[in-house]
């Protein structure tokens, strides 16, 4: 048997170093990337979000968008809310345990739990316990696509299932019945989390509706502050 000449070597060792650079390093599998991602946005000292609800909401869900910065519990944002086909703007701040409202007819006013349970209660959204970031971990079936840019970042879109019990913890307007789909945008070398979906009959049996959030800034720093009253 005739030896291979060097030509041929030199060639197909080529071929597979470019073979084996052309794979590259394989990404996280679906259930590692949640799980990274969880615990990193968990830690986070802050970041800045939107939310942003489509589809059908009835009159029970007042809030159509939100946007402000976070460390939780701690939180200020800003809320649009549906009133009689009118949207109106109100802000929000969360602190130390304390809630203030400012509205489109005045200055800052301190709230009870249960009068901000009856609009929007934004701490649910990120409570460590029982927030999107924690839901992460519940979310079943879990699927990753291919690379996407989002918001100038390649992230990896990853798909599941979140049970309708699990969602109402994080907004209790939600319906508790059936189970809804989720889908978490993740940045490989990072774990950031840059935009999260969760779609279905969120607030009707029969009718759909999304929620998208978008997070970014983040570990920046967030603090804060009570307003002055008045």
């Amino acid at each position: 048997m005739r030896a291979a000449s060097p030509l041929r070597v030199v060639a197909a060792g080529l071929a597979l170093v470019m073979a084996l650079a052309a794979c590259g390093p394989q990404p996280p599998d679906a259930a590692t990337l949640l799980k990274q991602s969880s615990q990193r946005m968990l830690g986070l000292k802050g970041f800045h979000f939107q939310m942003q609800i489509t589809g059908f909401t009835g009159p029970a869900e007042p809030v159509q968008s939100a946007q402000g910065d976070a460390h939780p519990p701690d939180l200020h944002a800003k809320v649009n809310l549906k009133e009689g086909g009118i949207l109106l703007e109100v802000e929000v701040i969360f602190n130390a345990d304390k809630i203030y409202l400012k509205s489109f007819t005045g200055g800052w006013q301190q709230l009870t739990a249960a009068q901000v349970a009856e609009f929007f209660d934004a701490r649910l959204l990120f409570d460590p316990q029982a927030g999107l970031f924690a839901a992460m971990r519940d979310t079943t079936a879990p699927y990753r696509g291919n690379s996407e840019k989002v918001n100038g970042h390649d992230a990896y879109p990853v798909d599941g299932v979140l049970q309708g019990p699990r969602v109402n913890q994080l907004l209790p307007l939600i319906r508790e019945q059936g189970a809804y789909h989720a889908t978490y945008w993740i940045e490989s070398s990072s774990s950031n989390l840059w935009r999260a979906r969760v779609s279905g009959n969120l607030f009707d049996a029969s009718q759909p509706a999304t929620i998208v959030f978008d997070f970014s800034n983040h570990d920046h720093p967030v603090s804060v502050s009570p307003p002055p009253l008045g």
